[in-house]
């Protein structure tokens, strides 16, 4: 008898818009509209003074009257330590921030859909480091939600193109440009037909460049001419409310200018008043540097991946809502058109991200219960079994969750592989210069690992301490000043060792992207764990605290 299979639920918990996906009864991946009736959710949380908070289109507007109540662009404080939001007495983190919004998408999924959403697949840049991974994972928690996976957002779209059978044999680019966020990523897909195999093979980024970043240059442009209309001094941006009116009208006339060549906009201010007009070849010129970065790592992802072999592009998708901007398709076109002979193509470029997590979700949750089910009839894992036990698991399988067999056997065979996307490391001497000794390379497959010896600094040494970095180099060495402290790390020592005793020193990184240290005292070949975290993720007892202050909003 079948019963309905656990399900996980896909979030792309994005910089200026989120949305959360599931996988139908078909095994078709579907968007969940909110309580909105859209199929997207603003990433903008507003504090009202009666304890409600607002996340969504209502806060998102609230903005222009009530600024300081009002939190956006978060995501992109995930890597600053030291960055909270303070209103009625009480401070939030990014993750506390970010839990809200994931509160907003759970509980419209739960009111459009009757959707129980607990297990999820939350999404984060290619580019983000330990860090900011973390503290995605802890927003999650913050919010009464199991995270099974934290993947990455060009991942979730290759999975969501990737899993087509017209895809199998094609090296796919996908060019993700965001409301804040950019990532550009080389993916393979394999055209083995017994296999469904999705390979990052390398990912380059900047989690500080996207869509708001070309509409600060519209509102710069702006209060520059109304200045010079009015012939006014006032610098009108320093007004939080009317800065916000402008931002909010930038993100509509940017859209506007993808169909027409020209908007009009007024700007009013004490008493003064202007009529701005912005020609789409003035909006390209005031952008075109921004443009040139996101090209600037389209050209380094393409040359990493000739180094590893891929010298062909197929297909070059175009992720994220800011790729709907004409200058992107156009000047793409342009630049990589002739040489890598590809047009790009605007790939479900809201909605891919939150797909591709769910089927993610489905897979690991349907692969999670054909080994289980492989553990009782073949005592083993299941490509360990014969061609019949393989059968008789899958209809197992079937009976059980109601998944045809097909979806069961095309999910058996799928593999996910992913690179490393920043360097790790540990601060050392050279020449008498401090360093950073990679230990980890970025672009490298991941789970992967590497080691080092040091010496103990003196006799019957109680600890080695060190200090862990991350850097975006490529090499053995990088240096201290391009490369970020992580925190320190801490290995116990029994103390009956003499000077310059050995001390095999591992990070390991996962297909998560979580750091571990272990440290080996090859003296009395005795394996040590060290006492690590990246400093500015929540500690236990903060997290609780956290949900207690979360579970008093009331979120709409």
């Amino acid at each position: 008898m079948s019963t309905t299979p656990r399900r996980v639920y896909g979030i792309d918990l994005g910089t200026t818009y989120s949305a959360i996906a599931f996988v139908n009864e078909h095994g078709k991946a579907e968007i969940i509209t909110n309580s909105d009736n859209d199929r997207v959710t603003p990433s903008v949380v507003f504090f009202e003074e009666d304890g409600n908070t607002i996340v969504g289109k209502i806060a998102k507007e609230s903005a222009k009257t009530d600024p300081n109540r009002v939190v956006d662009f978060v995501k992109r404080q995930m890597s600053d330590k030291e960055w909270s939001f303070s209103v009625d007495g009480k401070t939030y983190k990014p993750e506390e921030i970010s839990a809200l919004i994931l509160k907003r998408l759970a509980g419209d999924a739960k009111k459009t859909g009757e959707h129980d959403v607990v297990d999820v697949v939350i999404t984060c840049p290619a580019y983000f480091g330990d860090l900011e991974r973390q503290r995605t994972r802890q927003a999650g928690e913050i919010a009464g939600l199991n995270v099974i996976e934290i993947l990455d957002e060009p991942v979730a779209a290759a999975i969501n193109y990737g899993l087509n059978e017209d895809a199998k044999g094609k090296n796919v680019i996908v060019y993700d440009l965001g409301g804040g966020t950019f990532d550009v990523t080389v993916v393979s897909i394999g055209n083995d037909p017994d296999k469904n195999e999705i390979s990052i093979v390398c990912t380059e980024g900047n989690h500080q460049l996207g869509g708001k970043d070309w509409d600060d240059r519209i509102v710069t442009h702006y209060a520059a001419e109304f200045q010079t209309q009015a012939s006014s001094s006032t610098n009108l941006l320093e007004d939080q409310e009317t800065a916000y009116d402008l931002r909010f009208n930038a993100e509509t006339d940017k859209k506007t200018l993808s169909n027409k060549e020209k908007v009009t906009r007024k700007v009013s201010f004490e008493g003064d008043k202007a009529v701005v007009e912005l020609p789409r070849e003035k909006f390209d010129e005031l952008t075109a540097d921004l443009l040139g970065q996101t090209f600037a790592l389209t050209d380094k992802v393409l040359e990493e991946a000739k180094t590893k072999g891929v010298t062909k592009i197929h297909a070059f998708l175009l992720v994220g809502g800011s790729t709907r901007m004409r200058q992107i398709k156009e000047k793409i076109t342009e630049r990589y058109g002739t040489t890598l002979g590809v047009t790009p193509v605007e790939f479900d470029v809201d909605e891919a991200v939150a797909k591709g997590a769910a089927k993610a979700g489905e897979i690991h949750i349907l692969k999670g219960k054909i080994e289980e089910i492989a553990e009782t009839v073949g005592g083993g894992d299941f490509n360990s079994l014969t061609d019949e036990q393989k059968k008789t698991v899958i209809e197992k399988v079937a009976e059980e969750t109601g998944v045809e067999d097909y979806v069961l056997e095309t999910t058996s065979k799928t593999e996910f592989k992913k690179v490393a996307t920043k360097s790790y490391g540990i601060r050392a001497l050279k020449g008498g210069q401090p360093i950073v000794r990679n230990l980890i390379i970025k672009q490298t497959p991941v789970p992967t690992e590497g080691s080092q010896i040091f010496g103990t600094a003196g006799p019957d040494a109680d600890e080695i301490d060190l200090v862990v970095f991350m850097n975006n180099e490529s090499e053995a060495d990088a240096g201290i000043e391009v490369s970020e402290e992580l925190g320190q790390a801490v290995f116990p020592l029994d103390g009956n060792l003499p000077a310059k005793a050995p001390i095999q020193i591992t990070f390991k990184l996962d297909d998560q992207g979580s750091l571990t240290l272990v440290g080996l005292d090859q003296t009395h070949g005795k394996t040590i764990t060290a006492n690590f975290k990246s400093s500015g993720v929540m500690s236990a007892e903060e997290i609780k605290v956290a949900i207690e202050k979360s579970n008093e909003l009331v979120v709409e």
